[in-house]
């Protein structure tokens, strides 16, 4: 079955925890009505002052006072429903979050070595944290202000129309010419390219600056500045320039949005003007105008927000789309009936091996057909220029990655056919590339037998 991207796929996340977020989504739907209570309220007091514009001592003060303490209860209670459905979310999203992270950690531990070997730390990182950090973004802000958006113009747009079926005819027009200007800016090729550069550029960044925190001695030691660390300050300059220039391309864009925003008015005046030019005397037409003058600028607050969710929501995917790149990965297959062996003798028999995926363009053997023996007791040295696939060799032994052809022996005892465990107790490993854990040289030692003796140490 394909697997779901975009927002079905963030969905299908938060679908881990629907009964939480269901009741979100109808605290943030009530919040969203009470949160249009304040607009009725000032159009009953304007209606009020209306009918009595000759004499304004006529007016009913008790009645106004009163719609001014609905006013104040509504916005209250609006409050009240939106903070409820904030916590309700958040709670889900922290123990959506706590899920993925547990999941991710312990695939990434199930995968071959040599994953490790050719990802940068700093991808890695950047996706247990960063990327599956922004889940929480969508499933405890995104969707209860989905829910929020729609509930608003749902209401706003059923009253409008009950009202005055012209003007608000009108104020739709504006509003899905924003929602266009959106969709344009946000969901074109070209940003969605855009995206994909920018969490790039950011993994750079993460894996740079790892590797220059973990030099800051040698750099130090010989008073160099960050320009000595070569790719950690280019990596910076280009994502600057990147991110610099990603923000101008949206600066038309944006301009036309906010105008559009700022003239629903605009739009909706001309309207109201005309049709009480026809009706002068009409008190109820020119209540209803009063309506729509009061509620048009409130039709541009889930603009606002929708174009903050669309912004967000596609970063997310991004981010998505990285997180479902480690789980597609292929876990290391144990044995179903793991077998040990009785020697040591180490053996390759017809192995092939390319780091390329099968079906690369690029595919090239970094072993090809390769058969040999190193006897137990004996010291065997590969010996050859660089590339030519001694380390690929010493890679395959601890199954670092699995052969494409051929076997790869232990003992007489295919590799595959052993447990992992089992398969890192017999290989000693020694690195080119050195790695100290955080701690004394004593406990460093101490990793790779936990129980050993002070003395062995």
């Amino acid at each position: 079955m394909k697997k779901r991207a975009g927002i079905g796929r963030l969905l299908e996340i938060a679908g881990e925890r629907k009964g939480l977020l269901v009741l979100s989504g109808i605290l943030s739907a009530i919040s969203a009505a009470f949160m249009l209570v304040p607009y009725a309220s000032v159009y009953f007091i304007l209606a009020e002052l209306l009918k009595n514009a000759g004499d304004i001592s006529l007016a009913d003060g008790a009645l106004m006072v009163r719609w001014g303490w609905i006013a104040l209860g509504g916005l209250v209670a609006g409050f009240l429903f939106l903070y409820a459905g904030m916590m309700t979310s958040h709670v889900a999203a922290f123990r959506i979050l706590y899920g993925l992270r547990v999941r991710l950690a312990q695939h990434i531990g199930n995968l071959h070595l040599g994953y490790l070997s050719r990802t940068s730390t700093g991808a890695v990182k950047k996706t247990l944290e960063q990327n599956v950090e922004q889940i929480e973004k969508f499933v405890a802000h995104q969707i209860p202000d989905m829910v929020n958006v729609l509930a608003t113009v749902l209401l706003m747009f059923s009253i409008m129309f009950y009202l005055n079926r012209w003007m608000s005819a009108v104020c739709v027009v504006a509003f899905l010419l924003g929602v266009g200007v959106q969709m344009t800016m946000l969901f074109g090729e070209d940003a969605k390219k855009m995206v994909t550069r920018y969490h790039d550029a950011l993994e750079n960044i993460n894996a740079s600056a790892i590797q220059y925190v973990r030099g800051m001695p040698a750099v130090k030691l010989f008073g160099q500045t960050v320009r000595s660390f070569r790719r950690f300050h280019d990596d910076m300059i280009r994502y600057r320039d990147f991110v610099t220039a990603w923000t101008d391309s949206f600066q038309n864009g944006y301009l036309l949005f906010k105008t559009i925003l700022a003239s629903f008015l605009t739009f909706i005046l001309p309207v109201g003007v005309l049709l009480l030019s026809r009706e002068p005397d009409n008190v109820t037409l020119a209540l209803t105008i009063l309506f729509f003058l009061v509620m048009t600028p409130g039709t541009a607050a889930p603009l606002y927000k929708l174009l903050y969710i669309s912004s967000m929501t596609k970063d997310i995917n991004e981010g998505v789309s990285r997180i479902d790149a480690i789980f597609s990965e292929p876990e290391i297959v144990e044995a179903e009936q793991p077998e040990q062996p009785t020697h040591y003798n180490v053996e390759f028999d017809n192995v092939s091996f390319s780091y390329d995926a099968p079906g690369a363009s690029t595919r090239t053997e970094a072993l090809s057909a390769i058969s040999f023996r190193a006897a137990q007791g004996t010291l065997t040295a590969l010996v050859g220029p660089s590339g030519s696939g001694k380390s690929t060799v010493a890679n395959l032994i601890p199954r670092f990655w699995d052969v494409a052809e051929g076997v790869v022996r232990i003992g007489g005892v295919d590799i595959r056919n052993m447990r992992t465990e089992d398969l890192m107790n017999v290989v000693s490993f020694v690195f080119q590339d050195t790695f100290l854990f955080y701690d004394s040289l004593y406990e460093n030692i101490r990793v790779g037998k936990p129980d050993a003796a002070k003395e062995a140490i």
